[in-house]
Order: C-alpha cells, then sequence, then structure tokens
C-alpha cells in the first residue's frame, strides 16, 4: 500500500509540475500559447484612425504578394491600396477607383468593414498580383486588426477560406 501511494504520490506532483510549465509558458508567451497575433503593446483602434495607410503586402495561403512600391510609381500607380479609418468610416484608393465604406472597430481588435462604395473608373492597368476587386473584397471580410512593428494588420480571409493578411505601412 506505500508503494502505491507513493505512485500516486509522484503523479500528483507530475501533473502539478505539467501545469506550472503549461502556466508559465502562456505568461511568457501569450501570442503563441492562444494563437493570438503579436502586437505592438497597449495599442487601441485610437493608433490607427486618422493616418492613412498604404498595402505594402498581402500574405495569404502561404504566398506573400509584395506591393513594389517604385515599381507601381513607374507605372503610375503608386497611390494605390491605400486605407484610411475617420468618422466610422473606411476610405481610401482601389485601383484606379476611390472607395469608402463603414466600419465598426470592437472589442479585442475586432474590426468589420461594411458594404464598399467606390467611383467606377475604368482601370487600364492594375498592380500585378491583386487586383481591385480581390483587394475589396479582402476588405469586406475583415474579421480583426493589428498593430506590429508599426504596421497596420487587416486580418481577413480569400476567396478560397484561408486567412489573409493585408498589411500596411503608414504612408
Amino acid at each position: 500500500m506505500k508503494i502505491f501511494r507513493q505512485c500516486i504520490d509522484l503523479q500528483a506532483k507530475g501533473v502539478i509540475v505539467f501545469l506550472t510549465v503549461l502556466v508559465l509558458a502562456a505568461i511568457v508567451f501569450p501570442a503563441a500559447a492562444f494563437g493570438a497575433p503579436a502586437h505592438d503593446g497597449a495599442a487601441t483602434f485610437k493608433d490607427v484612425e486618422g493616418k492613412e495607410w498604404i498595402l505594402s503586402e498581402l500574405r495569404s495561403a502561404g504566398k506573400t504578394i509584395s506591393m513594389d512600391r517604385q515599381k507601381l510609381a513607374a507605372d503610375n500607380l503608386g497611390g494605390v491600396y491605400t486605407i484610411s479609418f475617420r468618422d466610422d468610416k473606411a476610405s481610401g484608393m482601389g485601383a484606379p477607383n476611390r472607395y469608402f465604406a463603414p466600419f465598426t472597430a470592437g472589442n479585442n481588435r475586432t474590426l468589420s468593414i461594411g458594404l464598399i462604395a467606390s467611383t467606377m473608373m475604368l482601370a487600364f492597368k492594375e498592380p500585378d498580383g491583386l487586383k481591385e476587386g480581390e483587394f475589396f473584397g479582402l476588405l469586406s471580410k475583415v474579421m480583426r486588426w493589428d498593430l506590429e512593428e508599426g504596421n497596420l494588420k487587416l486580418y481577413s480571409s480569400d476567396i478560397g477560406g484561408n486567412e489573409a493578411a493585408l498589411v500596411f505601412a503608414l504612408k
């Protein structure tokens, strides 16, 4: 009976050690432990509002599409794919159309962008890798936001249902 109690005590101690390590890992590595994106400290949506952001890359389904701003400028597309948030309205430049939409920023960095309205100009040229309709589609499916290293990340889903991240830099 004494050996049985010792085995039970060792198992209980092992469980306690495991739980202690798990809790410490969650404290030290909160983003990894809970699947939340890493972000800039105590940033709030007020840190995003009132600024103009320009798309630097799109990450989706294991691929990254980088916006080469020098090449875009040489093609007269330097100002495409921007966003700003002011007075409950998201607005910016597509390629080539200006757009606007209502938005709602909620708790825990949730964000939804409503129905997008835009001008109706014909695009003679669009950036490689991302068409305006795809950009608007990604914006309309935004679920949350984050600030990481000064960049605004809008998390959405692509046409295949994969998570997509639109990464914007300050313009």
